[in-house]
C-alpha cells in the first residue's frame, strides 16, 4: 500500500554491499516489473533475488561476504 511498484520487499546495506531481496511464498512468482527492477540492480553491481526463506537470505549472504 506504501511502497512503490517494482522495489524489492526488503532493502539493505550489509558491510557495504547493497543487498535487495523480493519475498515470495513457494507459488509466488515475481511480476515483470519486479524482475526488471533486480536486473536492474544487478546490472549495477548490487546483489538481487528473489526469496523464499529466512535460510535461503542466509545462504546467499554467507556466499557473498565469505
Amino acid at each position: 500500500m506504501y511502497g512503490t511498484a517494482g522495489i524489492p520487499d526488503v532493502i539493505a546495506c550489509i558491510g557495504g554491499r547493497f543487498f535487495a531481496f523480493e519475498v515470495k511464498t513457494e507459488e509466488g512468482k515475481a511480476t515483470a516489473l519486479q524482475e526488471s527492477a533486480l536486473r536492474k540492480i544487478q546490472k549495477c553491481g548490487g546483489n538481487a533475488a528473489i526469496v523464499r526463506s529466512v535460510e535461503e537470505v542466509k545462504r546467499m549472504l554467507e556466499e557473498i561476504t565469505a
